[in-house]
């Protein structure tokens, strides 16, 4: 009798342990009562617009304008081919009606060479060569002033030819 207790009871507690292990793995009842977890992707930066042309110009228009210093060769106010591009950018600024009100002083420069009045009248020379092309590229003569340093504010302090080719120059100073 004892084996037949003992085959009862064990009857009754491999029912029972299968009951408690299927209660464990039942997904479906815990699926319907608790959310779905989704996985999203990370948040992506939108993307900006496409650049209109007049703002890829703005943009390379403010790279040019970055330089504000034209070149003259020795003895001479004439622009050099360069000093015109560089020009052509400030003058594109300068002519927008946004900026009408902004004024550019041009200031001419002379290396040491010379007398000082020689070097007065070339460095104004050279401002007014500068200020013709802004004038020919749409700014008003109104934004524009005019300087002549002349040797009296050397770019670089040496006395050879590498010091005169930085000191000969036209210098765009923007007032404000």
């Amino acid at each position: 009798m004892s084996i037949n207790k003992l085959g009862k009871g064990l009857v009754v507690l491999a029912s029972a342990t299968f009951l408690f292990a299927c209660a464990g793995s039942d997904d479906s009842s815990q699926q319907d009562s608790t959310p779905a977890v989704e996985t999203t992707a990370p948040p992506v930066a939108p993307t900006p617009p496409p650049k209109t042309p007049e703002q890829l110009a703005q943009e390379a228009n403010d790279a040019a304008r970055q330089a504000r210093i034209v070149y003259f060769d020795f003895d001479d106010d004439t622009v050099k081919p360069e000093g015109r591009t560089l020009l052509e950018a400030h003058a594109w600024f300068l002519s927008k009606p946004e900026n009408a009100n902004v004024v550019v002083e041009v200031q001419g420069h002379c290396d040491e060479r010379g007398t000082p009045a020689y070097n007065l009248a070339l460095g104004e020379s050279r401002a007014k060569a500068v200020a013709q092309i802004l004038m020919l590229n749409g700014v008003q003569a109104s934004q524009i002033k005019t300087v002549s340093h002349g040797e009296e504010k050397p770019a670089n302090p040496g006395h050879d030819e590498s010091a005169w080719e930085e000191n000969r120059r036209g210098v765009l100073a923007y007032e404000g």
